[in-house]
């Protein structure tokens, strides 16, 4: 193949990976992904085009998930490197998907050209970046902003890199390695070295260095990575307070390697044993065929592909396949995304993406191989193999296509929520936000850094909420609550409250309670802190009967002149509700109840209450949950 063609043909493969990412973003992802840290990177870009890596500390309320105060300062856990390519792919074109385009392109290629550094062969070359862009796992990341693509293109580029420049003894591409290198540890360091590393022993163990001495090579690497490490470790002492701390570790120290309780932050930890760990790689393994191109039919390919290569090179990648799984065996996502929650079945191996690398390679090895047998039955073999490569991939895709789509639209049913309200000048309240976000239904509802848009979106957090509230004292209040269902974790019905806020030494709440159940006692009751009290409403109660309560609450440094007044403790979240009985019982029945933040302010002799108060309720034997739509317990405002 002439260069003029091969690089014809290299620009040809770059445009199909890209348009496929652009495409698979749009059907699949417009909103994000279930994997809610693609927000993150978009948010951390965002941040960027403002010229600043951090948050003020007083946007806690408001920050992306997966980040933490540090000082005065919020911290995202992730690093600016991918984040850098979306801003700039932003400022570059008007949108952030052009980073898609160019994270896919490049990877494609790059596999291409270290299937032929490896190989010396463009053909078979151009075949392995074909099969790396068309595996479903490859296409299904490249759709999301998560960063693994990325990742793995500057592990490739550093690879290919560090084998042309030690066969050429080419001093600038040996430099260009490890600048690579440098950036890809600076965006995720242990994928970094699990993906270079092959690469560099294998430069180091060969015999044939274009001239250079190992020293001399080494010298020439590390000219270029010193400088992007150095920086590095000036951005972890800037914005962790430590060189040598990383930014991933902002939200806890328990999302690490290592067994014992993990999880992103300590409030939602899983045990992790090594038993977990052997499982996560076996389940990945196992499902390691269905995310690539070819099925089982690249799989056998790519061992046929190994056997008939040569070349000292070829033992790196093939070393991908298992150092990477291996590498993260310690580590709890594989296992979680395995078995916690369904990150396998709807995006793929991505921690081990790079494995789809040697299987592409030697695939494309192995089937050229076939194609060019001189015998007869080679080239009708190859279309068969052809063939039926394409209908497993396509057999795999159904599952993964519609889980995602069903994530989608779930995500649109809640956009369509926000946008019927038509707010202005507003303040939604949002559940399952900052330390839960990795939960949240609503990852595309996303505040700009200055927080200067017509609506924010704060996270609920009980009586911090108060505060928000006098922060934006122009801005009307609002709440979104999901009513989900028993055994579910989301889909129930939407409800988007109007909130306003209480104030005074003393201030009294007017309840009107509906029975929805056939027991005959209705007991009101009101709990604060570790006190609750109690109110029999009637003992001869029926489906359908209406109650009404008064409860009058004080601050705590108020000289109420209600004897009857409830002090409320201080800050917190108390409740008031109704709990249904049958005579005689002593154990809890069905409770209705609205959870009202509260705050003690000037000087703790005055209250303020956010009404309503939030609603939720518990059956018998059961746990709490939100059911704010069609609530038992009203609020009557004004008195």
């Amino acid at each position: 193949m002439t260069t003029g063609r091969w690089r014809a043909a290299l620009a040809v493969l770059a445009v199909v990976a890209g348009a496929l990412a652009v495409l698979t973003n749009a059907a699949l992802f417009p909103l994000y992904s279930l994997n809610r840290d693609d927000s993150v990177y978009v948010a951390m870009a965002r941040l960027l085009q403002t010229g600043a890596v951090t948050l003020p500390a007083d946007s806690d309320a408001f920050r992306p998930w997966a980040s933490a105060v540090v000082g005065d300062r919020v911290v995202l856990k992730y690093t600016p490197p991918w984040p850098g390519v979306i801003a700039a792919g932003d400022l570059l074109t008007g949108s952030p998907r052009a980073a898609l385009a160019v994270s896919a392109a490049a990877a494609a290629v790059l596999v291409a050209l270290l299937a032929a550094e490896v190989l010396r062969d463009r053909a078979v070359a151009l075949t392995a970046g074909a099969l790396f862009a068309l595996s479903p796992v490859v296409v299904v990341q490249s759709g999301t902003f998560l960063p693994y693509l990325f990742s793995l293109a500057l592990g490739l580029g550093a690879a290919v890199l560090l084998l042309s420049g030690a066969r050429l003894g080419s001093t600038p591409r040996l430099v260009a390695a490890g600048a690579v290198a440098g950036v890809a540890a600076f965006a995720r360091p242990f994928d970094a070295l699990l993906t270079v590393a092959p690469f560099a022993l294998a430069v180091l163990l060969v015999r044939d260095r274009g001239g250079l001495s190992r020293p001399g090579l080494v010298l020439r690497v590390a000219a270029g990575a010193v400088p992007v490490l150095a920086l590095t470790l000036v951005y972890n002492a800037v914005v962790v307070g430590g060189p040598l701390r990383l930014p991933f570790t902002v939200t806890g120290p328990q999302d690490t390697f290592g067994f014992g309780d993990r999880g992103v932050f300590p409030r939602s930890t899983v045990p992790f044993t090594p038993a977990d760990g052997v499982t996560g790689l076996l389940a990945n393994a196992r499902g390691t065929p269905a995310w690539v191109f070819g099925g089982v039919v690249l799989v056998t390919l790519a061992v046929l592909g190994l056997v008939r290569t040569r070349g000292a090179g070829r033992w790196a990648v093939a070393a991908l396949a298992v150092v990477v799984p291996l590498g993260y065996l310690p580590f709890w996502g594989p296992y979680a995304m395995s078995t916690l929650w369904d990150g396998l079945a709807l995006f793929g191996p991505f921690y081990h993406l790079p494995v789809v690398v040697p299987l592409a390679v030697f695939g494309a090895a192995g089937l050229t191989w076939v194609g060019r047998r001189a015998a007869g039955w080679s080239r009708p073999l190859t279309a068969v193999l052809v063939v039926a490569m394409t209908a497993l991939t396509g057999l795999s895709l159904p599952d993964a296509v519609a889980g995602n789509r069903a994530v989608t639209d779930y995500y649109r049913t809640v956009q369509r929520a926000v946008t019927a309200a038509d707010l202005d000048d507003a303040v939604l309240f949002l559940p399952r936000r900052g330390d839960l976000g990795f939960r949240s239904g609503t990852p595309f509802l996303e505040n700009d850094p200055s927080l200067q848009q017509p609506v924010l979106y704060a996270e609920q957090r009980g009586a911090a909420d108060l505060a928000v509230a006098a922060r934006f004292p122009d801005r009307t209040l609002h709440r979104l609550s999901e009513d989900v269902p028993p055994g579910r974790v989301s889909g129930g019905p939407l409800t988007l409250e109007r909130l306003g806020v209480d104030a005074g030494p003393a201030v009294t709440l007017r309840l009107r309670m509906t029975n929805p159940t056939d027991h005959p006692v209705a007991v009101a009751y009101l709990r604060a802190g570790d006190r609750t009290y109690e109110q029999t409403l009637d003992e001869a109660s029926s489906r359908g009967r209406v109650h009404e309560v008064t409860w009058t609450v004080a601050a705590p440094g108020a000289a109420s002149t209600d004897p009857a007044a409830v002090p409320l403790p201080g800050d917190g979240v108390m409740a008031v509700g109704l709990e249904s009985r049958e005579p005689g019982r002593t154990s809890p029945g069905p409770r209705w109840e609205r959870r009202v933040a509260h705050r003690a302010v000037d000087g703790g002799h005055a209250v303020e209450l956010l009404r309503p108060g939030q609603g939720w309720a518990r059956a018998p034997g059961g746990g709490w949950r939100v059911a704010a739509a069609g609530h038992p317990v009203e609020e009557v405002r004004g008195g």
